[in-house]
């Protein structure tokens, strides 16, 4: 079969591999059921489902009507090496656990330059900005607390748009923050921390 959408061709297999590598972390921890959700519930069922949307994307690709080249994404080999270098000096430096916050911090922010410069060698700036604002969240949320690593998520995604305007940025901000704080620490429970430890 011939490949006649490279926009389709690239998405479907990001979507695979995202989908596969939650689902394949995910299996380290308790899986749970819908009532009692373990760790592993939230990113196995995701994860599943980007899989399936990816794999349909993907076939798509080849039955598409609308052609684009297979090389529609720029690639940046020297965003790779560094990143790769970056991760493997956050691999060897990790803190312990009752290192100071600075050191944590400077540690996650570390590791996810390194994965966000691994994103950033592919694609145009609002795809891996986006993407590197959702793994600047992951990192962000332990020390810093779901309110501001909510916030710090929308701002930095914001960035990779045409413009930023700070007024709908903070709105959004504030909005996403309440919600997620109502939704999952309030009603599901969730043992997360609203705001970073040394403010609670």
């Amino acid at each position: 079969m011939k490949i006649t959408n490279g926009k389709d061709f690239w998405a479907g297999v990001m979507f695979i591999a995202f989908g596969l590598g939650f689902m394949f972390v995910a299996q380290n921890y308790a899986m749970g059921n819908a009532v009692r959700m373990g760790p592993a519930y939230f990113p196995t069922v995701l994860g599943g489902m980007l899989a399936a949307l990816g794999a349909v994307v993907f076939l798509r690709a080849f039955i598409s009507k609308i052609e684009y080249p297979l090389r529609v994404f720029p690639f940046r080999l020297w965003y790779v090496l560094v990143g790769v270098g970056l991760g493997v000096v956050a691999y060897y430096t990790q803190p312990s656990r009752d290192a100071i916050m600075v050191w944590q911090i400077g540690h996650m922010l570390l590791a996810g330059l390194a994965v966000g410069l691994v994103f950033a060698a592919f694609g145009e700036r609002s795809l891996w900005v986006i993407l590197f604002s959702v793994v600047i969240f992951g990192y962000a949320l332990k020390p810093l607390g779901l309110v501001l690593a909510t916030g710090l998520l929308v701002s930095v995604s914001a960035w990779g748009g045409h413009e930023f305007k700070l007024k709908e940025v903070t709105i959004m901000s504030v909005l996403l923050a309440a919600f997620s704080v109502a939704a999952f620490v309030k009603g599901l429970g969730l043992p997360m921390n609203i705001w970073p430890g040394i403010w609670e």
